[in-house]
């Protein structure tokens, strides 16, 4: 399962946090650096956020974590161009930096109309936006007409960043290099990994001392999460389906979600999407960030509702496929709950039961 929206801690987590305590601490304790004895250090939460990801983002990221000198850098990057950015279109309103930022997850595209020559018409702007949503092609040709010296410079600040990038992982062997271009397409993974640099660095000195294991290891975490979230799943979904108005308050409550964190509440998510890779294309720049009035993390903006657990499928039926996302559960929890009293009850009822069989 290749999620990129972290879910609230369950039973399958408190598993993982138990298995991380027991197995991957000893290995890092093991790990030993010169003059220095490595204590062992908690490492839950960068090791369960690994877990759920797929083999092949899980090697990258293992592969990744023994430069944390990189990473360290690019969070240095990351800062000076997200600051630039935000100093440059600070000034216009929220729907016009909503714009900017829309505009940055293509990069190939900004690239593109920043060296169009200023002038062109609509129909060559619209032919090279053309892969875009039609909202963004619309918004896109606005911000080249009205503002085009914005956009050289917003690219500018792109390029330089791309280029810092490819100089910092040049020295690096073809598969680090490939494991970093990977990871930076995934800029909530990427942020974790240089957010928490202390915890990224002991992964990679466990990682050096006995790669092998550290691989096993976590696979087999991986595959118990599988099991146990989708064993939680089933309950949660048996849960909702037994009460008709949990159901109808949480339809409610997705769309006031969205609405309190500025999100598009107009994309109406196509049921192919689940489970496949269109949710999580086209994310926010990692050098530029998400915009900062979402309430949490969002870097795959065509699925802020992938965090709710429900879309709608044919004839307008709600689909339940997952459990609630951490942003839209803090959201809940912090004022949903006066609102929405029988999903507040299911929720609570779900949680309390499936936590206190696995602390008891």
């Amino acid at each position: 399962m290749k999620t990129f929206i972290q879910f609230i801690p369950t039973k399958a987590l408190v598993l993982t946090l138990g298995l991380l305590s027991a197995g991957w601490q000893t290995t890092i304790a093991q790990t030993t650096v010169p003059d220095q004895q490595t204590a062992p250090i908690d490492d839950q939460t960068i090791l369960s956020a690994i877990a759920p990801y797929r083999d092949d983002v899980r090697r990258s990221i293992l592969l990744a974590s023994v430069q944390p000198n990189v990473f360290t850098a690019l969070a240095q990057q990351r800062a000076t161009s997200e600051q630039a950015f935000t100093s440059l279109i600070q000034s216009y309103g929220q729907t016009k930096q909503g714009w900017f930022y829309d505009l940055s997850r293509y990069p190939d595209i900004l690239h593109a109309l920043a060296t169009l020559p200023a002038g062109s018409n609509e129909q060559t702007v619209n032919a090279l936006t053309k892969t875009m949503p039609a909202n963004l092609q619309t918004s896109a040709w606005k911000l080249y007409r009205h503002h085009n010296a914005d956009l050289v410079q917003i690219d500018n600040i792109n390029q330089q960043a791309q280029q810092a990038f490819d100089n910092l992982i040049s020295p690096l062997d073809s598969p680090t290099q490939s494991a970093f271009r990977q990871l930076i397409e995934m800029p909530d993974v990427m942020s974790q990994l240089t957010d928490q640099i202390d915890k990224t660095t002991r992964l990679g000195e466990a990682y050096q001392a006995n790669p092998d294991q550290v691989t096993k290891d976590l696979t087999a975490l991986h595959d118990s999460l599988q099991v146990q979230n989708q064993q939680e799943l089933a309950d949660y979904q048996n849960q909702l389906n037994n009460d008709p108005q949990a159901r109808q308050e949480l339809q409610q409550a997705g769309q006031a979600y969205a609405q309190a964190n500025g999100y598009n509440t107009g994309i109406n998510p196509n049921p192919a999407w689940v489970n496949s890779s269109y949710y999580y294309q086209n994310p926010y720049s990692f050098f530029f960030g998400y915009p900062y009035w979402y309430a949490s993390p969002l870097w795959y903006p065509s699925a802020w509702w992938y965090g709710t657990g429900f879309y709608y499928g044919l004839g307008g039926n709600m689909v339940l496929f997952g459990l609630p996302s951490l942003g839209f559960s803090n959201w809940f929890f912090g004022s949903g709950r006066y609102v929405y009293p029988h999903l507040y009850n299911r929720f609570n009822t779900y949680y309390t039961h499936n936590m206190g069989r696995i602390v008891s």
